[in-house]
């Protein structure tokens, strides 16, 4: 059964909705973790203990939503993402590591490629499970409820 996640649309502070949808993926910040493929949590959490300083609640946050976005979401999960009142859902392709985006500026080296099935849409037209998912803080969250209660269309099945 395929997975529904949210994606905030600014890795590393910087706003890339509309980049996410004109090059068909997706992705998250913190630079300088390098290469997230086959690396346990463990080592993740490691990495991020060294590169930022990170602990506690902090440590806990980034590992979730980094961990989330390589290894919770498969391929052909669901993802859908937003900004203002525009809505764009797609199928969530594989992890990939773009190495010339691993540095402070770009901060995009963890990505995901997407075929965007529903693109620019506004929030209103979707159901108040939708438009909660959406409104959640987390910058990846996996959606609590199942795929049919969504509504999202039969394309998405």
């Amino acid at each position: 059964m395929k997975s529904v996640f949210q994606l905030k649309t600014k890795p590393h502070g910087i706003q890339r909705y509309e980049e996410f949808i004109k090059e068909n993926k997706i992705g998250i910040g913190w630079p300088g973790i390098s290469n997230l493929s086959n690396v346990s949590k463990e080592e993740l959490r490691n990495r991020l203990r060294a590169v930022y300083g990170y602990s506690g609640a902090r440590l806990r946050n980034a590992l979730g939503a980094i961990w989330a976005f390589i290894d919770t979401m498969k391929e052909g999960d669901i993802v859908m993402i937003r900004k203002g009142s525009l809505v764009s859902i797609g199928l969530i392709g594989p992890y990939q590591y773009e190495e010339q985006l691993d540095n402070d500026t770009d901060g995009f080296c963890h990505q995901r490629s997407v075929d965007w099935i529903v693109v620019d849409e506004d929030a209103s037209l979707f159901n108040e499970k939708v438009r909660e998912t959406l409104n959640h803080r987390g910058i990846v969250t996996k959606c609590k409820y199942d795929l049919s209660e969504l509504e999202l269309g039969s394309e998405l099945m």
